[in-house]
């Protein structure tokens, strides 16, 4: 599976950053929409989590420099969505851009 490589800064703490994250994969209508079959288990100490489904999964990890935060977010995609690897890698920037800042 293609692997696509996320990274989005945020202006909040590691904490507050972590959580707006496990929220967002935990509730987000849209994931849902692409995999009703998704499940998300978190590392609540490592600040760390994976979203896996029938259609994806993705490795997420919350990385803390010093007062605010960064989300590394490694998804992999199957082969069909190849093409749109680089429309879904803006799309999933925007969302987080806009959740974390």
């Amino acid at each position: 599976m293609p692997k696509v490589n996320i990274d989005v800064p945020s202006t909040l703490n590691a904490q507050d950053t972590f959580t707006k994250i496990k929220t967002f994969f935990d509730e987000s209508p849209d994931l849902r929409k692409f995999d009703p079959k998704m499940a998300c288990t978190f590392n609540d100490s490592q600040m760390s989590g994976v979203a896996k489904g029938d259609k994806f999964s993705a490795d997420l990890k919350v990385n803390s420099s010093g007062s605010t935060a960064s989300v590394s977010i490694v998804l992999d995609l199957p082969l069909l969505l190849s093409p749109f690897k680089g429309q879904i890698k803006s799309t999933v920037e925007k969302k987080l851009n806009a959740l974390l800042s």
